[in-house]
């Protein structure tokens, strides 16, 4: 008997690791939205009625545990049945379903978490069988058989919806089950070797992978970047933008001619813009329109008597004195003939960023169109603003005999001001730079950071929001390097135990949590959310979240409060090469959320 029991485990292996053929059912198909799996044969798929059930995924993915399936089926006799769990990453087919609710009860699953989640499992005490990879899985299948095949009794079954039990260690079955259903994305075919996962719940740690790990986040960035700026800027802070003339000019008005330049003067604004340029995209966001500065101008010119100005509109940027319109020719200290920029010059030839001043309007562009690839980027951002309030004035009835340009504004002492308006407050920006994820207000926001401290340059800006986030995070700073601040470059770093923190350090009924994407509802996540439990019923759990993509990093960050007062924070950071191309709902963020979102099954608060 030792013999046989030997000799099935080790068929087992063998079939499972090299992947023997079987015949295709016709009765069966595997997963639509994954590649076919050859399934097992008719016999095994049929009348389930008081059988023993093998469970199993059906996608090309689990296609080793299949046949896994397969041989332990057939040691334990005629009365059982196979049944397919549909791919690992879709919901249990219905007729399947159907087909498990007349089997006996108890059972196997042939399979981690991740290939067949315990959601799967409708609640169904039975045992899995399942290892590391592939080998281990056919291995422990192989022992189980072994134990059938020499009339021994294999392990008691798991009891995966009881959250009261606990498995050996200690760990409650809801803690392990999130735990399983969240660290998924690690058996993901798309899984890359650096990749990061961390997951609280109610601030402490339920999983993680990696979580000390420094990773390219791509947008993440702008969770380091928001919390420095709310710190040492403020939550209410404002940026003003002021008209001025030179007071002597005023003085000698006459005819109604002002004979003198009038100047707009940058307070540092990331989002001064028109009407026209806000309305042309769908999705309702602040801005300081400055269609009303011209207002209250021409109103303080008419009140003046003046009708004509015999000088130019004249842009003031040097609110920002470094004058660095972008950092496609900037470079890490250490660089060497290999090292990348700062930024790739096809983030400005896509126009994924603005141009960088202490005067824009409308992010730079002049003129912008509806498609954001055509807007014309502005080669001196002061001066193409200066012809924007040109234009406004002109179109509400000012002559202004000279062209717009850029230039210094007198100082404070020799000038009158016509007129100022005041941006949104910090608080206000974030629903732009979090969950529209805009590049321009988070960068702008970084250089208001350097200029509190002395110096809006990027180099020093960046260490300027790093001591701040050291302030904060203590320690945890120390998996963050900051070189620009909307994550645009390859040579920002942060850890997922450093983004969980900054999330929980803000709260989950925070402003910037609130600012940021819900997962499957509004920009920039609104195609990429959790999916319904397995068998299609039930309500997931809202989720707010970051995302981050470039061609080499997809992340995602969040908080998620569940019905018992559970609150869930998490981060996901892959890199590898062209990561870009599987989408922006790929394997990887698609498996986090849904572990988020249906994570209904925890203690009663």
């Amino acid at each position: 008997m030792k013999r046989r029991a030997t000799a099935v485990a080790a068929a087992v292996v063998l079939l499972a690791t090299l992947g023997a053929p079987l015949p295709r059912s016709a009765g069966a198909q595997a997963s639509s939205s994954t590649t076919a799996a050859v399934l097992p044969p008719p016999s095994l798929l049929g009348d389930c009625s008081d059988a023993v059930p093998v469970i199993v995924a059906s996608d090309a993915a689990a296609q080793s545990d299949i046949y896994s399936a397969v041989t332990l089926v057939g040691v334990l006799g005629a009365n059982t049945c196979i049944v397919l769990a549909g791919g690992r990453d879709d919901p249990f087919p219905q007729d399947q379903l159907e087909r498990l609710a007349t089997a006996a009860a108890g059972g196997y699953v042939v399979g981690g978490p991740a290939a067949v989640p315990n959601a799967k499992l409708s609640g169904r005490k039975m045992t899995r069988v399942y290892g590391a990879d592939r080998w281990e899985t056919a291995t422990a299948v192989g022992a189980v058989a072994a134990a059938l095949a020499a009339g021994e009794d294999p392990d008691e079954p798991d009891e995966p919806n009881d959250t009261d039990a606990q498995p050996d260690d200690g760990t409650p079955v809801w803690q392990q089950r999130l735990a399983d259903e969240f660290s998924a994305a690690l058996q993901s075919s798309e899984a890359t070797d650096d990749m990061c996962m961390s997951l609280y719940r109610n601030g402490v740690p339920i999983f993680e992978h990696k979580a000390n790990t420094p990773l390219v986040p791509a947008s993440l960035t702008k969770l380091a970047t928001v919390t420095a700026a709310l710190s040492e800027l403020g939550a209410e802070a404002t940026f003003t933008t002021r008209v001025a003339t030179d007071a002597s000019a005023l003085a000698a008005v006459s005819d109604g001619v002002l004979r003198g330049d009038v100047y707009l003067i940058g307070g540092g604004d990331p989002v001064l813009a028109t009407p026209g340029y806000i309305n042309r995209i769908a999705g309702a966001r602040p801005y300081t329109d400055v269609t009303e500065l011209a207002d209250a101008v021409m109103t303080a010119l008419g009140a003046l008597g003046i009708e004509t100005i015999d000088g130019a509109i004249v842009g003031d940027g040097s609110w920002f004195a470094d004058g660095e319109q972008s950092y496609t020719s900037h470079y890490p200290p250490d660089a060497t003939s290999d090292t990348p920029p700062i930024w790739k010059q096809s983030y400005l030839s896509q126009n994924l960023v603005g141009v960088l001043s202490g005067l824009i309007i409308n992010d730079g562009y002049s003129p912008y169109t509806t498609d954001r690839r055509s807007h014309t980027r502005s080669t001196d951002a002061a001066q193409a603003a200066a012809s924007d309030f040109d234009d406004l004035l002109e179109a509400r009835g000012m002559v202004i005999r000279h062209r717009p340009r850029s230039g210094s504004a007198p100082a404070a002492d020799d000038s009158t001001d016509l007129g100022s308006i005041t941006s949104p407050s910090v608080s206000e920006m974030l629903i732009r730079i979090l969950r529209y994820s805009e590049n321009t207000p988070a960068e702008m926001l970084l250089k208001q950071i350097g200029r509190l401290h002395g110096d809006s340059s990027r180099v020093a800006a960046a260490a300027a929001a790093t001591a701040a986030l050291s302030d904060i995070l203590g320690s945890a700073a120390d998996e963050i390097v900051l070189v620009d601040g909307s994550g645009l470059s390859v040579h920002n770093r942060m850890s997922c135990e450093a983004a969980v923190r900054l999330l929980a350090l803000a709260g989950a009924d925070s402003r910037l949590v609130d600012s940021m994407s819900i997962a499957g509802r509004t920009p920039t996540l609104q195609t990429c959310g959790p999916r319904p439990l397995a068998n299609g019923q039930g309500s997931t759990n809202t989720i707010f979240a970051k995302g981050g993509q470039l061609n080499d990093s997809s992340a995602i960050a969040g908080v998620s409060t569940a019905d018992n007062g559970d609150v869930l924070t998490f981060a996901m950071i892959a890199n590898e090469p062209l990561i870009i191309q599987t989408g922006s709902c790929n394997t990887l963020r698609q498996l986090t959320l849904d572990a988020i979102g249906r994570y209904t099954y925890g203690p009663a608060g």
